[in-house]
């Protein structure tokens, strides 16, 4: 894999566990694709609502398209009502 992606989120108050629900859902579809290669996650032990999550992909333009697919799935969007806002994402090269 020679891109990760590392997103940053924030779930609403009294909701992470609603989101924890909805990033393991994208991590379950994220995994069953040829070109992901990793999705971890994790949930900051100081502020339950504060989630990262690493993902390995063969290109931004993949991880691009998975994410528009996302937001393709009308059940994928209603569910993003647990979070603040939409991720911070940054993209890395592996070296």
């Amino acid at each position: 894999m020679d891109v990760v992606a590392i997103v940053k989120i924030s779930a609403k108050e009294g909701k992470s566990l609603d989101a924890l629900k909805v990033i393991k859902k994208s991590q379950e579809h994220c995994l069953s694709l040829d070109f992901c290669g990793g999705f971890d996650i994790f949930q900051c032990q100081k502020n339950v609502h504060l989630f990262q999550f690493v993902e390995r992909w063969t290109s931004v333009e993949k991880h691009k398209a998975f994410l528009a697919s996302l937001m393709n799935d009308p059940s994928f969007i209603e569910s993003l009502d647990v979070f603040t806002s939409g991720p911070s994402i940054e993209y890395y090269t592996v070296k």
